[in-house]
This record gives C-alpha cells, sequence and structure tokens, in this order.
C-alpha cells in the first residue's frame, strides 16, 4: 500500500470522527516521531508522521490567509515526503528530522496567531472561546519549535509564551476579550515575526 493511500484512509477516518474526538486536532506529535526515530523504529515514526499531517490538513481548512495557508500545504506535503524516506531509509540523521519540525511549528504558530487577530477583529460570542485555544496552540507549537530540538528560549521568546498563556486563560475564564488582549498579540506577533526572520536550523 503506497503512501498516499495510507493517508487517504486515514483522511477518510478522520471525516467520520465525532467533532468531540477530532479536538484533538493537535495529535501533530513531532516528540513522538523523533523518539520513535531515535529508539531505531524509522517506519513506525513514518506512521507517526502520516498522523501528524492529518493533524496539519485540519489545519489548513481553518486557516484564511493565502501565504499561511500555502505554508502549511507545504508543512503537509514535507510530512508526506519525510514519512516516505524514512520508510525508504534514506533518513540518517534526526536533525532532518529537526529542521523539518521546526519550520512546521513555525507555521502553525503564525496561523493560530491570525486566527486570533481574526477573532479580535470581530468577536463575537461564538468565536471568542476558539481566541483562547489558538492562544494556547500557538504558544505550544512556538515554544516547540525550539525545545524539541533541544533549543533554549531567549527572555523575548518565553515572555510571548507566558503573554499568550495568560491571556489565553483570562479569555477562557471570563469568556470575553480583555482591554489588554490586542497589546498583547501585538507584542507576540513581533517576537514571531523577528524568529521567521531568522532561518530556521
Amino acid at each position: 500500500m503506497s503512501i498516499r493511500s495510507v493517508f487517504m484512509a486515514l483522511a477518510a477516518l478522520l471525516v467520520v470522527t465525532p467533532a468531540a474526538l477530532r479536538a484533538q486536532e493537535e495529535d501533530i506529535d513531532f516528540a513522538k516521531a523523533r523518539r520513535e526515530f531515535v529508539a531505531g523504529q524509522p517506519r513506525v515514526a513514518a506512521n507517526s508522521l502520516l498522523m501528524a499531517s492529518l493533524g496539519v490538513r485540519t489545519q489548513v481548512g481553518r486557516c484564511r490567509d493565502e501565504t499561511v495557508g500555502s505554508d502549511l500545504l507545504n508543512s503537509e506535503s514535507s510530512l508526506e515526503k519525510l514519512a516516505t524516506d524514512l520508510r525508504a531509509g534514506t533518513v540518517k540523521d534526526v536533525k532532518t528530522l529537526d529542521a523539518t519540525f521546526t519550520k512546521i511549528d513555525r507555521a502553525l504558530a503564525r496561523h493560530h496567531l491570525l486566527l486570533v487577530k481574526a477573532v479580535l477583529q470581530r468577536p463575537r460570542a461564538d468565536n471568542i472561546p476558539t481566541a483562547a485555544r489558538d492562544l494556547d496552540r500557538l504558544a505550544y507549537h512556538f515554544e516547540r519549535s525550539f525545545t524539541l530540538s533541544g533549543k533554549k528560549l531567549d527572555a523575548d521568546q518565553a515572555a510571548a509564551i507566558e503573554t499568550a498563556l495568560k491571556l489565553s486563560k483570562a479569555i477562557e475564564t471570563s469568556n470575553a476579550i480583555p482591554a489588554t488582549a490586542n497589546a498583547d498579540v501585538i507584542a507576540i506577533e513581533k517576537v514571531l515575526l523577528a524568529v521567521d526572520a531568522t532561518p530556521a536550523p
């Protein structure tokens, strides 16, 4: 069975999965795939990457920005290609995985940031809770883009993550957008853009 066939079968399963279970779209589990590769299980890691590509696919469907949407589609393709390379045994160094994962995590962080900004422009009772989750996901992917490969966050990056998590909690608790939200998101975006201006390793 080809990688594409496996992917299509998994995509079909995703469609029939109840929405409550699909809320776990963050099965973009690069840490699991990385552990499996390091443990000498490249084929198992390839399967984990195919599952991760489904998580990226769910985010493509939510994206409303052409540039970031293109980055996410490329990320999905990169995961499929990496899975194929793992199955073929052509990936010899974990740094190959780390470079791909870093790039994808940063694209996902930007994606979640844009979704939050869209809610801040037009907050409604039905979309405010999604802003809290997207802030949480933004912090998660941005932090993981450094820490998964063992890099350290600088003070600005750590502060941006902390701000995103605090804002997420404030929105979740009150189901309202705090007065500081726009300023907080601008500060977070500044840090993300600074990192994006620096090429990923």
